[in-house]
């Protein structure tokens, strides 16, 4: 159903692909403390003619977009005890109606204030990662992994960058049908998530493309790691069908400035010179010598029959 891929679209997202506009809960509440503080001491300093709730409402608003409705509640009642702190039962404007009239005005002008901003957020986060992945596997799409990725343009820690390039996904089309063949697809997505932790990236880049972006503890960790995902991802794949097999290039990656388009032709590259080889592993580790960029030594591994 339409409904439960949806939800497993949403599910295979990567736990890199956060929130946008989120700020981190710990800075969010930090805000929110200090600004109710500075509002508070504001409000008390001046009289009571001068009307704040404007600011309050900024700021329940905010609570409401990076924490969500409940948090947007608390502070509500916060700020309420706040104004009711330095002014008393005072409303601003006054006028005629009665004090119990002007707090439950506010009281539903903010709850619906709460309710639209919250589901504006719900809805914004939903289409962000819809944007962000493939509707088919579950992984992240192309867009979404030089997002993120490319935001990692130095890191301190050694990385692998593996090109995975499913075999003979044209003649199970071909031969079964496309039902068949996108099945192996979802099939070798899951397996190949299931085999990464949670903040590893794994992306469809293409229609029998994918890669895993992850990092590790060193060189030797690399290998040892690209080693079992090709045999991993070779063993689940072809239990769905024999003429599926994964043929996988990797870029072991030193610390230090990194080049994502760079990195991503040297892993296209082994992945073809694995791909000649059948369904076999190429891993090399990429060094930098001043301004040359290229691989040190080449380990060719063929897949397990």
């Amino acid at each position: 159903p339409s409904s439960d891929r949806r939800n497993r679209t949403l599910a295979g997202v990567s736990a890199h692909c956060t929130r946008p506009l989120q700020i981190p809960r710990a800075r969010a509440w930090l805000i929110i403390i200090a600004s109710v503080l500075m509002i508070t001491l504001l409000d008390r300093m001046t009289d009571r003619n001068t009307w704040f709730g404007p600011a309050y409402l900024m700021l329940i608003g905010f609570a409401a977009w990076a924490l969500g409705w409940r948090t947007a509640i608390a502070v509500t009642i916060v700020c309420a005890c706040a104004s009711a702190l330095v002014n008393g039962w005072h409303i601003y404007p006054a006028g005629e109606a009665s004090p119990i009239v002007g707090i439950a005005m506010r009281i539903l002008a903010v709850g619906m204030i709460i309710a639209l901003l919250d589901n504006a957020r719900r809805s914004y986060v939903r289409e962000w990662r819809l944007a962000r992945t493939d509707p088919l596997t579950g992984a992240l799409n192309r867009q979404a992994f030089f997002e993120l990725a490319g935001a990692d343009t130095h890191s301190k820690r050694w990385t692998v960058l593996a090109y995975a390039d499913l075999d003979g996904l044209k003649q199970l089309n071909d031969l079964q049908g496309h039902a068949k063949g996108d099945q192996g697809l979802v099939t070798f997505a899951q397996n190949a998530r299931a085999i990464i932790r949670k903040e590893d990236v794994l992306a469809r880049i293409g229609g029998d493309e994918f890669v895993i972006y992850m990092k590790v503890d060193g060189e030797v960790a690399g290998g040892i790691v690209a080693e079992r995902m090709h045999e991993t991802m070779n063993r689940t794949s072809s239990a769905t069908s024999s003429k599926l097999r994964c043929s996988v290039g990797v870029v072991i990656i030193p610390p230090g400035p990194r080049d994502l388009a760079q990195e991503m032709k040297l892993a296209d590259e082994l992945m073809y010179e694995a791909k000649e080889s059948g369904a076999a592993l190429a891993i090399a580790t990429l060094y930098r010598d001043g301004e040359l960029i290229g691989i040190g030594s080449l380990q060719i591994e063929r897949a397990h029959e």
